[in-house]
């Protein structure tokens, strides 16, 4: 690997990882993959690929995904993402006012992605999908409104706080096909955001892989098909 590139490492699959590809890719930015496996092993699964190394990478708070820019080293997803958007100076805050409502959005982001993504890994996740989407529209509705202020999360300025939420929107849209067809303006927002120049080549690419979304163990979006 060329140690002068970025470096991600992360499961090999979507998850938290793929925001942080999509803005390296809409970036322009050449960067190199660490992708880690994990396998069923008995009743359980084996990560040992990742914890064998995980306390000899030299970071602060070890975990996936994790990110290497020189001697920066930073884990943890929306720290990566922030990071980028600092180095390459787009697609974070230009002001107090816009970092609000990052933040903001960051956390309602957060909430709404890790609402699904749980109940994807919960056992019970077939008796839980019709309760998930009774409370949907709602949620996405509140977006709507948002987004009803310039296309974007915050406005009229793409950054990287879209890129979290446009990923889970696709997983979300991908589990329950049509499920965003009454929601005009986050379907338009995701279409826009997946037809921006390099993330529609990115999406085209090899590099792009829709599935896995979740973990092997995962009730849904575990396997490299629907």
């Amino acid at each position: 690997l060329n140690m002068s590139k970025i470096l991600l490492g992360y499961w090999d699959l979507r998850g938290l990882g793929e925001p942080i590809r999509v803005m390296l890719e809409h970036l322009g930015v050449e960067y190199d993959e660490k992708k880690f496996g994990h396998y069923k092993s008995g009743d359980g699964w084996d990560r040992s690929e990742w914890r064998s190394v995980k306390f000899t990478l030299g970071f602060d708070y070890p975990n996936l995904p994790y990110l290497t820019d020189g001697d920066v080293k930073v884990s943890e997803s929306w720290a990566i993402m922030k990071y980028l958007a600092r180095k390459f100076k787009v697609l974070g805050a230009a002001n107090e006012e816009e970092q609000i409502k990052c933040d903001v959005a960051e956390g309602v982001v957060q909430d709404f992605r890790s609402n699904f993504t749980s109940m994807c890994y919960n056992p019970e996740f077939d008796s839980l999908k019709a309760n998930y989407l009774s409370e949907l529209p709602a949620k996405l509705t509140l977006f709507e409104k948002n987004l009803a202020h310039g296309g974007w999360l915050i406005g009229s300025k793409l950054t990287y706080v879209d890129f979290a939420l446009c990923e889970i929107l696709d997983h979300i849209r991908l589990c329950f096909p049509g499920c965003l067809d009454k929601h005009e303006v986050v379907l338009k927002y995701l279409t826009n955001f997946e037809s921006l120049e390099k993330i529609a080549a990115y999406r085209k690419s090899g590099r792009f892989q829709e599935f896995p979304i979740n973990g092997k163990m995962a009730m849904w979006g575990g396997e490299s098909r629907k």
